[in-house]
């Protein structure tokens, strides 16, 4: 008796511990990404925020107790609560500076009366090998998360440079860790599922070489049975006539087309979504690819190595109205190989382009006050920064904040609060005309103007123009000092690529511009020096 043939189970049993391997370093390969991104944007924060200090202050400031009551160690202290408040994620912010051989607290933006309060020049007692480091080299760094009675938490520390670039003090921030922990959970439990999935495919691979090794004496002898029925013939048949009747109803368009990709046949599809007559365009390259040659010869160099190929194309109809399809292309070859057909799919996707054009709106808006929001603003900068150094054409940015915001949402309160910005908002974005130009709520009480193609004097034109605007609306302040009314404190800055290597560079000196409006009086427009 005949040993039964065992060694797909064999190769199915190395084909599952294989998987078994690689879902093992897939899962820690999908963790290590999550956390890794998780890491980046933490420091991407701390980054930020050190960049928008103002180096001069904290460079002046002696980290002793002789700095309280200064104003300048009061106006770090406000930047340092402005950037804690500005994102409810973070705790402590303070600054660090070395002091002999220990680190000492220059700023901290706790409450003198707080418990977690640490005064100028006293003593950093915790672990310090992190800070030494950032300090030492610049380069921002995070320690893992932990836990205390209020949560998970990491600390993020970035260097804080002066105009030169030299290291002057160190920024540390706790940053809530849910995000961070809620990450990793969702990569690891991704990877789980795909690692599971695998798995199941492999065994149930296996199962079905099995039974298909138990059955395939019998399909053989059914099989040469039913080979000479007639009804397969009439099945045949019949799946023909309904493979006829899905392409006529069909709601996607269809396309039978020759070797050289013009037209044998077209379904009804075809018709109600272009427009154009099936009849007429027999014989003839279909007239979605008018709209673009190159995709056409696109298609073709890929047909030539290939057997499919998919895409999203723009097309018109016989009205001349554009539109946005999807579509495929596939191959047909006889028993030799040549080419006998082609076969496109194609569907129209307008609706489905506008719902998509209209979240990415949607995502890169400020719900409050419908300008583009800080995401939209960086992306915004950056976008221009390059295309300005392409061309050396100067690039001007306007920072504006609104002045004494604070009281006024202490005597308004915060639905006037709303108000009022969503009207100073109005009347910034109203009073910018230059196209291309972005206006952002850049955070806050505070928002941001980017004038491409535009020289310091513009900058400072277009910027005494808005502040006019704003002071114009006659919106009553009674906790405005300057009028009585919201008025709003300006500073621009124009660079020329390559006249900076960046544009954190025209950020910080704008938001330098800023504070010496602020520091001017207010309702005021200061530029960068």
């Amino acid at each position: 008796m005949d040993r039964p043939d065992r060694m797909h189970l064999w190769v199915g049993g190395a084909l599952f511990l294989l998987a078994l391997v690689a879902s093992w370093l897939f899962t820690d390969f999908v963790t290590g990404t999550g956390d890794r991104l998780e890491r980046d944007r933490i420091l991407s924060l701390a980054r930020t925020a050190a960049a928008t200090l103002e180096s001069p202050r904290i460079a002046a400031l002696q980290g002793s107790p002789a700095d309280i009551g200064s104003a300048g160690f009061d106006g770090v202290r406000d930047e340092l609560r402005r950037a804690r408040d500005v994102n409810p994620d973070f705790r402590f912010v303070y600054l660090m500076r070395p002091s002999g051989d220990a680190l000492v607290f220059i700023a901290d933006a706790e409450a003198p009366e707080s418990a977690d309060y640490s005064a100028p020049g006293d003593a950093y007692d915790g672990p310090s090998d992190e800070l030494w480091r950032v300090y030492r080299t610049g380069i921002p760094e995070i320690q893992p998360p932990y836990q205390d009675r209020w949560g998970y938490w990491v600390t993020a520390v970035a260097p804080v440079r002066n105009a030169s670039g030299q290291v002057i003090a160190i920024l540390g921030m706790d940053v809530r860790a849910d995000a961070w922990l809620a990450t990793q959970a969702r990569y690891r439990a991704f990877a789980l599922t795909i690692s599971a999935l695998l798995l199941s495919l492999v065994a149930l691979f296996t199962l079905g070489l099995h039974l298909q090794k138990r059955s395939a004496g019998r399909l053989a002898a059914l099989n040469g049975q039913l080979a000479h029925r007639l009804d397969e013939l009439q099945q045949a048949q019949e799946g023909l006539r309904l493979a006829d009747v899905v392409v006529r109803h069909a709601g996607e368009g269809i396309l039978v087309l020759d070797p050289e990709l013009r037209v044998l046949s077209a379904n009804p599809g075809f018709e109600r979504i272009t427009g154009h007559s099936a009849s007429a365009v027999l014989g003839q390259v279909p007239p979605l690819f008018a709209e673009d040659s190159d995709v056409l010869q696109q298609i073709r160099s890929r047909l030539q190595t290939g057997v499919h190929w998919e895409g999203t194309l723009w097309s018109r109809r016989a009205d001349g109205d554009r539109f946005p399809l999807e579509a495929s292309l596939d191959v047909v070859r006889d028993a030799a190989g040549k080419i006998e057909h082609h076969v496109m799919v194609f569907r129209d996707v307008t609706v489905q382009k506008q719902l998509e054009d209209r979240l990415r709106e949607l995502s890169a808006t400020d719900g409050l006050t419908l300008l583009a929001n800080r995401r939209s603003f960086d992306e915004a900068l950056e976008r221009e920064w390059h295309r300005a150094t392409r061309h050396g054409e100067p690039v001007s940015l306007i920072m504006a904040d609104i002045d004494h915001f604070k009281p006024y949402n202490d005597l308004y309160g915060h639905v006037a609060g709303d108000r009022c910005l969503q009207q100073v908002a109005a009347a910034i974005a109203a009073g910018v005309k230059l196209e291309g130009a972005v206006v952002a709520r850049y955070g806050g009480e505070e928002f941001a103007v980017i004038l491409p193609r535009t020289d310091e004097a513009g900058a400072q034109e277009m910027a005494e123009h808005l502040r006019r605007r704003v002071e114009a609306l006659g919106i009553a302040h009674g906790g405005n000092p300057v009028g009585g009314r919201v008025t709003i404190s300006m500073g621009t800055s124009t660079r020329t690529p390559p006249q900076a290597a960046d544009f954190v560079s025209l950020m910080q000196s704008a938001d330098q511009a800023l504070y010496r409006a602020k520091g001017a009086g207010r309702n005021t427009v200061s530029s960068a020096e």
